[in-house]
């Protein structure tokens, strides 16, 4: 990824939102989202070939995916607010 700054920077954001939508939803397991930073460590080693581009875009699309479903709310520790 390193020939591809902006693609590797957008993989990072997108991959943060994922991080911490599995961070949430296990009420704060590290252990949890060490191993599937891991999972993805390892698959990449064995899937070779995989475009830097096409890792970034399908990260990109699974993060929208978490926020269209689980909504801004549920990517945040805080407590929600309720309007009224």
């Amino acid at each position: 990824m390193t020939e591809f700054p902006f693609v590797w920077f957008i993989s990072i954001v997108a991959d943060a939102f994922i991080y911490t939508w599995i961070y949430n939803s296990t009420k704060g397991s590290i252990l949890l989202v060490a191993l599937f930073h891991g999972l993805l460590n390892v698959w990449g080693l064995f899937i070779t070939g995989v475009s830097p581009v096409a890792y970034a875009l399908l990260n990109c699309v699974v993060a929208i995916i978490l926020i269209a479903v689980f909504g801004r709310a549920n990517l945040s520790r805080r407590g929600r607010v309720c309007a009224g």
